[in-house]
């Protein structure tokens, strides 16, 4: 609601300047523009919904302001404002050409049909950090205003890191997802220790990850040893009957029914499930990868165009390579470790391990790969892993020397 209001005003503003101006009116006897900065805001919706503004809602009773305010934290009203000016401010950006990411347009009003719902509850600084969420219990969180909550997981690492003083708690996202409220807390942990940030006992070698279909990720290093294989939990695939029967069931009922909010909720619990399954393997790979082995080559893989092959969109979409490519990436600042990047076309897959012969063509139909002219026979995966490490190997080898300082 707030965020939809924010977005109304700025709007009609703008509407109204631009028909104004389409009048031929000069700039100075425009309607004064209305200011999309955060402070501005965040005081625009504290007068707003306490009746102090001129646009503040009248109830049936004549009195001006929201009658439930109270029972609200006041963080929801401006972590809902910030949310509409950091919009605004992208959006403007783009128009400017000063953005360096994806260039979006006018922020779009959130529907209460199409849009999770969601909130964000910030920390305070009256009198220093107040956190807020607290643990209330091993299965229990205590929110500002909300009370006490039960949570399913348990709460014990995060009281621990909070009653230390290792983690501090800048805010707390509720989000409905798939019929179940997730809260997401974020903040500032304490820097890990030097000594678990360099173990003893790494593998000093770089290694090469190679992602797949058939076998998710293969990783080898330079002597050709292979260090781990994970096959791909495939959950999404394995889904598909308990899905097709949770659409059908949602596709018959009626719009805006009980039976259809008890049908859509069947049907996001099946794809929570296939998540979570998904999210448990990345999460075993990543963080093994980080913390076992100190030089990691990975591929740079044009997820999207594989996308377009529609005949792999289901399994490529279901192995999930950017979001691996995602935790790898904080993981390994979190560890100490280093990953390195290898370009786009370098032919790991076609390129014979031992002798360096590259193939001109390799179908996706062969999983084993044969050279031609060495004879070398080895799988597909192992192959282009082995050469990821060793393309590291050579670059570092390769190096120009750096010219003495003066």
């Amino acid at each position: 609601m707030v965020f939809n209001h924010q977005l109304a005003r700025i709007k009609a503003n703008l509407g109204q300047r631009a028909a104004e101006r389409s009048y031929g009116l000069p700039d100075d006897n425009l309607t004064p523009s209305l200011s999309w900065s955060k402070v501005s805001f965040i005081n625009h919706v504290n007068a707003w919904k306490d009746g102090r503004a001129p646009d503040s809602p009248v109830n049936p009773d004549g009195s001006r302001g929201l009658p439930w305010r109270a029972d609200v934290s006041a963080a929801v009203f401006e972590c809902a404002s910030v949310n509409a000016a950091q919009a605004l401010e992208n959006w403007s950006a783009s128009r400017a050409d000063t953005r360096v990411r994806t260039n979006v347009g006018f922020p779009r009003f959130k529907s209460r049909h199409k849009t999770a719902p969601s909130f964000r509850l910030r920390a305070k600084y009256t009198e220093g950090r107040v956190a807020p969420v607290r643990p209330a219990g091993p299965r229990a969180l205590r929110l500002s205003k909300l009370g006490e909550m039960r949570v399913r997981e348990h709460t014990g690492q995060l009281a621990k890191m909070l009653a230390s003083g290792r983690f501090h708690v800048y805010a707390a996202t509720f989000r409905f997802e798939h019929g179940r409220w997730l809260v997401l807390v974020t903040g500032v942990a304490a820097q890990l220790h030097h000594a678990r940030r360099s173990p003893t006992n790494r593998h000093a070698k770089p290694i090469g990850v190679d992602l797949g279909l058939t076998t998710l990720v293969t990783v080898a290093d330079t002597d050709g040893l292979v260090l781990h294989e994970w096959a791909g939990v495939k959950a999404l695939q394995h889904a598909q009957a308990r899905l097709k029967l949770a659409n059908q069931a949602l596709a018959r009922t009626k719009q805006g029914s009980g039976g259809r909010r008890k049908a859509a909720q069947r049907l996001g619990k099946v794809h929570r499930r296939v998540r979570a399954l998904r999210g448990v393997l990345l999460h075993e790979v990543t963080t093994t990868l980080a913390r076992s082995y100190t030089t990691l080559v990975v591929e740079d893989l044009n997820v999207l165009g594989m996308m377009k092959n529609h005949r792999l969109a289901r399994y490529v979409s279901d192995a999930a390579f950017g979001e691996l490519r995602r935790q790898l990436e904080y993981k390994s600042r979190w560890y100490g470790s280093r990953i390195v990047v290898a370009n786009r076309w370098y032919p790991s897959s076609r390129t014979c391990s031992r002798c360096g012969q590259v193939k001109i063509e390799l179908s996706l139909a062969e999983r084993t790969y044969q050279c031609g002219q060495c004879g070398l026979r080895l799988g597909r995966d192992v192959n282009a892993a082995i050469n990821l490490a060793r393309r590291e190997q050579a670059a570092t080898t390769a190096r120009p020397p750096q010219p003495a300082a003066a």
